[in-house]
């Protein structure tokens, strides 16, 4: 098989240094070239970039030009910083080019996924009841009813920008993260509240939802973070199931937020036979459904790493998918799992240089 190049697409070029560095260790026994650049690296007018390629003999990355690879891996994380404005529109042109080919082509916003897969069985009795916030008066009406609501960034990852709404008898508390630290505000009355919730809106959108009790039985926050990716022929497979478990006194489990992760195993040495029964039927549910709608109703995907949260009900929930998951939880647990994490875009790679050979055979006939 000829060989090819697979670009490792980042805002900031050093962004996942780590992880780029060792999938590109692992290229030469694919027969692959790995290159790493910014989206704002490409010259307009050349189309040729000014990035890093890898080399193999040194395994170091070193300055150099390159055309547009054929393949790329898309690892940008957008934010409000000027990098990402300028980042994204580049992106979106990059991924109509009709010569190169991403090996995922991500999700849109929470609020679009939600909207997508809300009317799609077995799926939806998994998300928790969301809606678009426009108004402060639907979170005021909320906390009338249930004391309590959260509200998300629709365009938010990693915990970022989450709050935690509570209303007691005095006056209205809200919590958030920033980092590690947790932060918390009260308002006095809904009055100042609902002004304080008129500026967030106007600020960025988000969503609301219930405030789900996502604790374990000493009260520490937690959920399970499914990795599925396609693997050489293309096929969906659970890599790995992990959990994050936040500190006291927190509602988030993300590791930016102060988590730390165990492995699945080891937690659930907690639950019953009957609880873990039924929670892992309710995961081979998803597992099984939620990838493939994922691909029918969005563009093509690599991975998604889907975050669940078990109340203590028993109630499953989808609390996030992401298209551009970490993989911390399962290189801290799982050490042995490194070569298939990092050998995996290029085994998908490999299988997306056939289908593409193929097409081209079948046009050529």
């Amino acid at each position: 098989m000829h060989k090819v190049t697979l670009g490792f697409l980042a805002v900031h070029l050093n962004h996942e240094n780590g992880y780029a560095t060792e999938i590109a260790k692992r290229s030469a026994s694919f027969n692959i070239e790995c290159v790493r650049f910014e989206p704002t690296s490409i010259d307009p007018s050349t189309l040729t970039i000014n990035g890093e390629k890898y080399d193999s003999i040194t395994q170091t990355w070193k300055i150099a030009s390159f055309s547009i690879p054929t393949f790329i891996y898309d690892r940008c994380f957008y934010n409000n910083q000027q990098a990402s404005k300028k980042s994204k529109p580049i992106v979106d042109w990059l991924k109509k080019n009709p010569s190169t080919t991403f090996l995922g082509f991500g999700l849109p916003d929470k609020w679009q996924i939600y909207s997508n897969l809300i009317d799609s069985e077995p799926i939806n009795s998994y998300l928790p009841e969301t809606e678009k916030l426009t108004t402060s008066a639907q979170i005021i009406k909320h906390i009338r009813t249930n004391s309590s609501c959260m509200l998300k960034p629709i365009s938010g990852s990693r915990g970022n920008g989450i709050i935690a709404v509570r209303q007691t008898s005095n006056d209205v508390n809200i919590t958030y993260h920033k980092g590690h630290d947790k932060k918390t505000k009260s308002f006095q009355s809904l009055q100042l509240f609902s002004d304080w919730c008129d500026r967030l809106i106007k600020q960025q959108s988000y969503l609301l939802q219930p405030f789900l009790s996502l604790t374990d039985q000493e009260g520490y926050p937690f959920d399970i973070r499914l990795l599925l990716q396609k693997d050489r022929n293309g096929e969906w497979i659970l890599v790995e199931k992990g959990v994050r478990k936040g500190y006291h006194g927190s509602f988030l489990s993300n590791l930016n937020s102060g988590g730390a992760p165990i492995s699945y195993e080891e937690w659930s040495k907690s639950l019953t036979m009957k609880q873990k029964f039924l929670l892992e039927d309710e995961l081979s549910t998803i597992i099984t459904h939620l990838p493939k709608l994922l691909d029918m109703k969005f563009n093509r995907l690599f991975e998604v790493g889907i975050d669940i949260g078990f109340a203590q009900d028993g109630s499953t929930w989808i609390l996030d998918i992401n298209s551009k998951p970490g993989r911390k939880t399962f290189v801290e647990t799982k050490p042995h799992l490194k070569d298939v994490l990092y050998e995996s875009p290029l085994a998908y790679c490999h299988y997306l240089m056939k289908q593409r050979d193929n097409k081209g055979a079948e046009v050529n006939e």
